[in-house]
């Protein structure tokens, strides 16, 4: 898993919402989650994670156990296929 959202911080302004590239966030239950399977921390796309970057409380955190870089920018290859052009 790479990244959650800790509601008790969260405060539903949404920033993250439109700063993920992968339209990984959403509401679920009155709290905003992310989709572990779109998930990517940006990798391969941006140098930090967009929606932690952007949450004006600091209510993303990383989830744990976390994630390789290998997995993560393999799960980006699979969501953007046309910036991430496999053999």
């Amino acid at each position: 898993m790479a990244k959650t959202i800790n509601p008790d911080l969260c405060i539903q302004c949404e920033a993250c919402v439109v700063e993920c590239p992968n339209e990984g966030i959403s509401m679920a239950d009155d709290v905003m989650v992310i989709d572990p399977t779109k998930c990517t921390e940006c990798a391969g796309m941006f140098e930090t994670s967009q929606c932690a970057a952007n949450c004006p409380v600091d209510a993303v955190e990383d989830a744990y156990p976390r994630e390789e870089m290998e997995v993560l920018l393999s799960r980006a290859a699979d969501l953007h296929p046309e910036r991430f052009p496999r053999d």
